[in-house]
């Protein structure tokens, strides 16, 4: 009993382990096919940058993005190749077993037809149904005769299980012949796709080294280009000032508005509506799952505190994150919500500015929108066109996401592609 149960066991195991390899597997082509799409799309976008020879930091950032996700498809593609040799030796496992099993299922029936051979033989030699007669009233005393008709009664039935046993044998046999070749079949597809893997990454090495020497050409490009970069950032950090103070601006109206509507009920605090709550609390169950302001782009820049990826000693802050995507582009509703105001911010284009509850979505460089003030929204649903720098040809966009008057990280909020 306690054989079998361990025996039970082990099969159990088996089985649950090749789930979890194919289930890890799907997983793994799942991101390798996403990181492909990225690195596409980064090399769509490069390819434009080259077309127009912009040596900027967006395009710096851009390269640096597809660097990263070329670092994690290599990773991703060791530890395929890492689930491929554990499968392998798993296979080989099942097969040295099953080749073990088979020879000693062909001993036992070699044993079996060798034995019913010399049954066939010796009633060959014993075929008369005179002699059989014979024997049996040959005998001294009826018992005798009795237990020798029984005799050849045995005979005759051992002979049709023997016959049965061969034939249950041979089907045992035939199946694990099967099996076996079965098996061997998927250890080759599993061999070749290991070969498979380890190629791919060669080729994803050989292409991030070539990448890494793009990095360090265009940086080099860029280090001389010290004053325009200063002058540039220095741009950017005004723009980000006027576009923070009017959104705090904005969002401490609201507050101060439904303060003023919580008093005229009696409660004496910031309260929202019913809807209003119920938007809010959806959306924070969203986190992490909320899709993209575009349809496809990339993240090139982050959000906090982060170091100029040229210039040395100075860190930039952002507010939210930048986002560059294609040409023509339209910047999309993370969630459902209304629309608290659209904005003019000078030298950045038109910003929007979403409400989901005491959440706040912002949406910043559009050349133009599609919406209007208190119009209620959808989640995905385009509000403007993404403006595309005349002198770069770069399409980018701000995600900024508030609770309150507080700034969170968008990156936290929106789907992970990979």
């Amino acid at each position: 009993m306690f054989q079998l149960t361990k025996h039970f066991t082990c099969v159990l195991l088996c089985c649950f382990s090749v789930a979890v390899l194919a289930q890890s597997k799907e997983e793994l082509q799942d991101k390798k096919e996403k990181l492909q799409n990225e690195i596409k799309l980064t090399n769509d976008l490069l390819n434009e940058a080259k077309k127009e020879k912009n040596n900027s930091i967006n395009t710096l950032s851009t390269l640096n993005r597809k660097i990263a996700a070329r670092n994690e498809m290599i990773s991703t593609l060791g530890i395929e190749i890492g689930l491929y040799a554990k499968r392998i030796q798993q296979l080989e496992q099942e097969v040295f077993i099953k080749e073990e099993s088979i020879i000693k299922k062909q001993s036992e029936l070699q044993s079996l037809k060798e034995e019913y051979a010399k049954l066939v033989y010796h009633a060959y030699h014993n075929r008369g149904a005179y002699d059989r007669l014979a024997f049996i009233f040959s005998a001294d005393s009826f018992h005798q005769a009795y237990k020798r008709i029984k005799y050849f009664q045995q005979y005759s039935q051992f002979r049709q299980q023997q016959v049965k046993l061969i034939e249950e044998k041979e089907a045992e046999l035939e199946t694990e012949l099967l099996s076996l070749k079965q098996n061997k079949a998927m250890l080759l597809v599993e061999k070749n796709q290991k070969t498979n893997a380890l190629g791919n990454t060669e080729i994803e090495k050989q292409q991030l080294d070539s990448e890494r020497g793009e990095q360090q050409s265009l940086v080099n490009d860029l280090v001389k280009q010290e004053n325009e970069l200063k002058a540039e950032l220095k741009t950017k950090e005004q723009q980000a000032k006027v576009l923070d103070a009017q959104i705090r601006k904005i969002i401490e109206e609201e507050i101060r508005k439904a303060k003023e509507a919580a008093a005229s009920t009696g409660t004496p605090s910031f309260s929202m509506t019913p809807e209003q709550k119920e938007l809010a609390e959806n959306f924070t169950t969203n986190k992490g799952t909320l899709p993209w302001p575009v349809e496809r782009g990339v993240i090139t820049e982050r959000f906090g505190k982060q170091k100029h990826p040229v210039l040395t000693g100075i860190e930039t802050y952002n507010n939210g994150i930048k986002i560059t995507t294609e040409k023509g582009a339209s910047a999309r509703a993370i969630f459902d919500g209304s629309i608290s105001r659209i904005l003019n911010i000078p030298g950045a284009g038109k910003a929007i500015i979403v409400s989901h509850g005491d959440y706040f979505s912002v949406y910043n460089n559009l050349s133009d929108v599609f919406v209007t003030a208190g119009q209620s929204i959808k989640t995905k649903q385009e509000i403007g066109l993404i403006s595309t720098n005349s002198s770069t040809n770069e399409t980018i966009t701000e995600l900024q996401i508030w609770k309150g008057n507080k700034k969170l990280n968008p990156a936290q909020w929106l789907y992970r592609a990979y």
